[in-house]
């Protein structure tokens, strides 16, 4: 565990600890740009591929991507939110552990960030979403032909969720709001397209799941899994038997 980052790993983030590492402490890490050489990331969804089955790239991408998120996001987030900690993102900077099935393990960090009083998150997470996620998300996509909006949801959906457990947690109040208003801004200052943009919607569905994935990740295509419990597909399929129930009336 990075010492500075401490006092965040209990609770829901403690599965966590151990995601965001200092050199040295973990074999086998490569520089992560070599990850984005095209061969060598066709060389690791094959991987993927002989572990988990199926022959469509899309599936295979996108469930390394939420992978990739997963490992590096809740620990870079929480510490900027919670702890105004700043942690190194930048893609030349890192270095990348991936397990045995080819998927995310670790990032190995040049150090431990550092601390300030930045408070937009706009300025807070434009490292994270600009400079690392979309060129990972452009190399991922131009190679499985997977669109980047799955991408960005996989991305979005964790974020959101971060903010959520925060909330719940009753963490960090004022960052959480300001970041709320971060994902209901369809654009970035400037005007870019903002990715992290409404990933979710809230609304009642079956066995009472009220939040929804807006775009599907596709891991369905990958053999013996079906749809994930907040899958867009699983609400359009609930309203649409909830209409065919309402023409036919009561019984």
């Amino acid at each position: 565990m990075i010492p500075a980052l401490a006092p965040i790993f209990h609770g829901p983030l403690e599965p966590y600890a151990d995601t965001l590492v200092l050199p040295g402490a973990k074999p086998g890490a490569f520089p992560l740009p070599e990850l984005l050489d095209p061969a060598r990331l066709d060389a690791v969804l094959d991987l993927v591929a002989a572990h988990f089955g199926g022959e469509d790239p899309r599936a295979l991408a996108s469930l390394f991507s939420i992978h990739y998120v997963h490992i590096l996001m809740p620990v870079v987030v929480v510490a900027h939110l919670v702890l105004g900690r700043h942690m190194p993102v930048a893609i030349d900077d890192l270095a990348i552990v991936l397990d045995e099935e080819g998927l995310p393990d670790h990032f190995v960090l040049p150090h431990d960030g550092h601390v300030d009083g930045e408070a937009d998150p706009f300025v807070r997470f434009k490292p994270l979403v600009f400079d690392h996620l979309e060129p990972v998300f452009v190399a991922l996509a131009a190679r499985s032909g997977l669109s980047t909006k799955v991408l960005w949801t996989n991305a979005a959906n964790l974020f959101e969720a971060i903010l959520r457990e925060l909330e719940g947690m009753g963490q960090a109040p004022s960052a959480v709001a300001a970041c709320d208003l971060l994902v209901a801004a369809p654009r970035w200052p400037g005007g870019a397209r903002n990715p992290f943009h409404a990933p979710v919607r809230y609304e009642p569905g079956p066995g009472g799941e009220g939040r929804w994935r807006r775009v599907c990740c596709v891991r369905y295509l990958l053999p013996e899994r079906g749809y994930c419990s907040n899958c867009p597909h699983v609400l359009a399929g609930d309203k649409t038997s909830r209409a065919f129930s309402a023409r036919l009336g009561p019984r």
